[in-house]
């Protein structure tokens, strides 16, 4: 929440601003903490994070953007700027609204005491633990600059990996697509055409042109149902998938499909590594390190994974030991090197190391699997035209044949 403020010192000398807080006792706090007096405290807003409405509502900081803001404000720092200066130069620059809001907010925020780490923590909505994790080690730290270099190259190296899943699967989408769009064409146009005709000429349908002629006219009955069933299917695939009980659901699906099940522990052991040498060699602590990279990995299986390491290594346990539980999760290539970078201190690289080998693995498994995909999908699709096709053929068959 945004609130407004008046207050006063010992001497009686008043002072306004602004702060954003959970409650106004949290305000009463900050200003107890300057030795000020509240006078008058009033709730001005709503934050992004409060799921309030806003005049962003229909806004959002996309990857690319938060690539951006970090690699611009770091460029600031490193040519000699403070951080509010550096801001100022960054809300001019913005063309997004939003993000200048929350720029600006910051810079409020920052004039009032509170670090930059803290006002990002407060739009959950639009900036993930990593990157609060990684600006509060970098404020901790005093090497604000170099750590945000480092959160650019790490968001920049999650944004190019979406990107190429996106575009490996972008062929066969479109293909699917395509040829559902071809079947539903036959289903609701040609074939009760066919029917009509074919009726007229008092020809008995064969069982399977009857079946598709059902299906067409089921389908043709109520477009209402149609939708609602449409619905149903993007509903379960985009909203489904988030819940607890559909990413358990699709988890287990992708875990027991061959090629699939490669692709997504390769692309969550990229992550997971690459996250937690960003963390590591930012100086966030392992303990934090590994709660802030399951918060961030997407995959329950290595989410659980590393909550379970995080208790063994706060009883004193290395977590390379840890991760030797979950042979199906984490290959010994990995917990092998991870032995030899924590004897040696060289853990960060060791990780950095490991995920950008798998990085080019996950090209070439992306590069299976559509190539698996594509034949499947042209031959699932090239049995059920060619069966509809010859739905239409056997009757006109069966009609040319009566005329002989």
């Amino acid at each position: 929440m945004l609130f407004s403020y008046e207050a006063s010192d010992k001497d009686g000398v008043s002072s306004k601003g602004e702060f954003e807080a959970e409650n106004k006792a949290a305000v009463v706090a900050f200003l107890e903490k300057k030795n000020l007096i509240p006078v008058t405290i009033n709730e001005i807003g709503v934050s992004e994070s409060g799921g309030g409405l806003s005049s962003h509502l229909f806004e959002t900081v996309k990857p690319l953007d938060r690539i951006l803001l970090v690699r611009n404000l770091s460029a600031a720092l490193k040519a000699g700027l403070g951080l509010g200066e550096s801001l100022d130069i960054l809300i001019v620059d913005s063309t997004k609204n939003l993000i200048r809001n929350i720029l600006s907010q910051a810079k409020i925020n920052l004039e009032n005491g509170q670090p930059l780490s803290q006002t990002f923590a407060t739009f959950t909505k639009h900036f993930p633990p990593v990157f609060v994790g990684m600006l509060r080690a970098g404020e901790f730290s005093g090497k604000l600059d170099t750590t945000l270099e480092e959160l650019s190259t790490y968001l920049s190296r999650e944004y190019n990996l979406a990107k190429k899943i996106k575009s490996a699967l972008a062929y066969p989408i479109v293909l699917l697509v395509a040829a559902t769009g071809v079947i539903m064409l036959l289903l609701t146009f040609v074939l009760p055409q066919l029917a009509k005709t074919l009726k007229q000429s008092k020809v008995k349908l064969p069982l399977i042109t009857q079946i598709f002629v059902n299906l067409g006219a089921l389908i043709n009955q109520n477009y209402f149902i149609d939708i609602a069933v449409v619905g149903l299917i993007i509903w379960f695939f985009l909203y489904f998938r988030k819940t607890t009980l559909g990413r358990k659901v699709f988890m287990r699906i992708s875990f027991r499909t061959p090629v699939v099940k490669e692709l997504v522990k390769k692309v969550a052991l990229v992550r997971l590594t690459r996250t937690l040498s960003s963390l590591i060699g930012s100086g966030v602590s392992i303990v934090e390190s590994l709660k802030l990279t399951a918060e961030s990995v997407s995959n329950d299986y290595y989410k659980n994974a590393l909550l379970e390491s995080v208790e063994e290594v706060q009883k004193g346990i290395p977590f390379s030991r840890t991760f030797k539980n979950y042979p199906d999760l984490f290959p010994r290539f990995l917990t092998s090197l991870m032995v030899v970078g924590e004897k040696t201190g060289t853990l960060e690289h060791v990780l950095r190391t490991f995920a950008d080998f798998y990085d080019e693995e996950v090209d070439n498994t992306l590069k299976d699997l559509t190539a698996i995909l594509e034949p499947v999908l042209l031959l699932g699709m090239g049995v059920i035209v060619g069966s509809i096709a010859l739905s239409v053929l056997l009757p006109i068959y069966q009609l040319v044949g009566s005329f002989r």
